[in-house]
């Protein structure tokens, strides 16, 4: 009853906003209640985090009072509505400033002059990195405040060796703010080790608690998988604060084990499978239910609960329903992708490694999924899985039956290479899905052996559903029987809706490089008076972060070298993907919005390097980046 009740004022306080009264006075006092998690009935605050999932089930052209109904059942609804709200006001605040010549700290987004790509800051993280189509996460304290010590990015990260840590979190991110944060610098404000097995690496992405005070992860070795929760320091360490750091990247803090995550700096763990690993599968986290999902290299889905709501987290014990068996065994990839939970639908939809789309259900699942269609080759191959979750959409053109959306390198549809597919929630392996070409080898289907990330919606789509909007993805450039072109170059793709269903002819296109095997990350779009698409593209000899412009078509982002970064390009370190996922925070006037993400090999970006000026550090570490989204107009 309390976290209902808890939600209840959030939700009031969202409302306010989405109607047009800015969250401060009471409204904002309002967002100071009972803990969510009931645990203790100490009052705490509810910010708003930003992490993978955020991106993974939308609900657009929604009216606010119907956004705030869904919020009830999963809060990332308002999250994602609410930040959208606000950028576009501030937008239209700066317009009406700039109308009547008061500009404030920084000219409105249409009076700034397209300038090479604004590179904030980078931070080492020494030997570890996130790994590819893996995201960090944001926590932010205030929607429409930046908040030097309370709002941080937390990365999860994946290191080969060695005994520094793996799970760092930086404030004072907002560095080119009026006054700057900490004079212009950012600041590791905590770095743990959170290795609790010979091995034992992050190699999936980090969820955050409602109110920002733990992160829940899985660690993961060569024949196991733990899901751990982290109680982070409250307050979160900064310059001049006692502590102003818990450890560092070198010299991280080790966490206490503890049965339940309550106090500061214990962690909770929780052996999911001493048979597999977890190579691909982030924790899903039902903040309602303080639920989390996740799966396992051996195909499994698990139940665990609860999570952050200061109880002992603990697999569901439920023969007849949990855990499910998702991916066979017999099948040529068993991994599984982040599992989507769809309360509007009561399923769960996750893919796996030999390019199967599973539905589960959410109550009752027996142990088994619900249904399963074929999207990779069945033949299978190299960039048949789909390596990405799912997305499910409530499209206002059809609101009774959620869409979902699923992305291959190797489609099992015949002259077709990658594609994506939309096919209705309440699929059977008998339903025909809308498949759409996203490129082959050779033009007539032959697979180009790179894998296809996840796509992303234009703001038309948020604002009105399929009934305006795009889908946009990056796959391949198609080659011809003439001129094979095994592997091929990237190629974005554009497609509108016809009758609430993608298009099979995208609407507009654009060659991302020229390099023959290079794979782009996850899609990040975000719209803050310009509609802006991000995303890294590389393999092992090329690297780059790259923007478009997007209104009723794609601009194709400039080429770039390294030193010579343009408004839409900068160089990454070379690897597979680019870069790892973008995280995104909101447009405020005071500095910005700006992108998060980890290189993939060691040094910054624009030919840089992040040296971490410790004793025993490297001079060309692995860095996490922030670049300010202005600039990469």
């Amino acid at each position: 009853m309390m976290r209902a009740c808890a939600f209840r004022w959030f939700c009031m306080a969202a409302g306010l906003l989405l109607l047009g009264i800015p969250l401060s006075g009471q409204a904002g006092k309002e967002m100071e209640k009972a803990s969510p998690q009931g645990a203790s009935g100490v009052r705490t605050h509810l910010g708003y985090p930003q992490d993978w999932s955020s991106q993974h089930l939308l609900m657009p052209g929604t009216r606010a009072e119907d956004v705030l109904a869904a919020g009830a059942r999963d809060p990332r609804h308002v999250y994602n509505m609410v930040m959208r709200q606000v950028a576009l006001e501030n937008a239209r605040k700066a317009e009406e400033d700039a109308r009547i010549g008061i500009w404030g700290p920084r000219p409105p987004r249409r009076f700034l002059r397209r300038t090479a790509m604004k590179i904030d800051w980078a931070v080492s993280l020494e030997n570890g990195y996130v790994p590819q189509n893996q995201f960090p996460a944001k926590y932010r304290f205030d929607i429409d405040t930046e908040d030097c010590n309370s709002d941080y990015v937390v990365f999860g990260l994946t290191v080969p060796s060695g005994t520094q840590a793996n799970l760092v979190g930086v404030n004072n991110l907002y560095t080119g703010a009026t006054p700057a944060c900490n004079g212009g610098s950012p600041w590791v404000a905590f770095a743990y080790n959170t290795a609790t097995q010979t091995g034992g690496q992050i190699e999936t992405s980090p969820v955050l608690s409602e109110d920002g005070t733990k992160v829940a992860f899985v660690e993961s070795t060569g024949t196991a998988s733990y899901f751990h929760v982290l109680v982070l320091p409250s307050p979160i360490p900064t310059p001049g604060a006692i502590p102003s750091q818990v450890g560092t990247v070198l010299s991280p803090q080790t966490p206490a084990i503890c049965t339940t995550p309550t106090a500061a700096g214990c962690m909770t763990m929780l052996l999911i499978e001493t048979g597999a690993t977890n190579s691909n599968s982030s924790p899903w986290v039902d903040y309602s239910s303080d639920t989390a999902y996740v799966g396992a290299d051996n195909g499994l889905l698990y139940k665990i609960t609860p999570v952050f709501g200061g109880g002992a987290p603990a697999l569901v014990n439920d023969p007849d329903n949990w855990p499910v068996t998702v991916s066979s065994p017999i099948e040529s990839s068993t991994v599984l992708t982040a599992p989507v939970v769809d309360d509007h639908s009561g399923l769960i939809f996750l893919g796996d490694g030999s390019g199967f789309l599973y539905s589960v259900s959410l109550t009752n699942p027996g142990n088994s999924f619900a249904a399963r269609q074929t999207v990779g080759a069945e033949a299978g191959g190299a960039g048949t899985g789909i390596v990405d979750p799912p997305i499910a959409v409530n499209d206002p053109a059809n609101p009774t039956i959620d869409q979902v959306f699923a992305f291959t390198g190797c489609s099992n549809t015949k002259a077709f290479g990658g594609a994506v597919i939309q096919i209705p929630a309440n699929f059977t392996s008998l339903t025909t899905p809308a498949f759409v070409n996203l490129g082959s080898a050779d033009g007539n289907g032959t697979c180009t052996g790179n894998n296809v990330h996840s796509g992303t919606f234009d703001n038309a789509f948020w604002l009105n559903g399929s009934a305006t909007g795009h889908m946009i993805a990056c796959g391949f450039m198609s080659g011809t029987k003439t001129r094979p072109l095994i592997p091929a170059p990237p190629e974005m793709y554009m497609f509108p809706f016809t009758s609430g269903l993608i298009a099979s002819t995208a609407t507009s296109t654009f060659e991302v490089d020229t390099t023959k095997g290079d794979e782009c990350s996850p899609l990040t779009e975000f719209d803050n008076g310009t509609d802006m698409m991000f995303f890294g593209v590389g393999d092992a000899t090329v690297g780059y972060v790259k923007s478009s412009t997007i209104t009723t078509s794609l601009t194709t982002p400039t080429t770039c070298t390294a030193g010579a970064p343009t408004s839409s390009c900068v160089t990454a370190p070379s690897a597979l993907g680019g870069t790892s996922g973008i995280v995104i925070d909101n447009e405020v006037p005071d500095g910005g919005t700006n992108i998060y993400f980890s290189t993939l090999a060691v040094g910054s970006v624009n030919g840089g390097k992040c040296p971490s000026g410790l004793t025993g550090g490297s001079l060309n570490p692995y860095c996490a980046v922030k670049l300010t989204q202005s600039g990469l107009e």
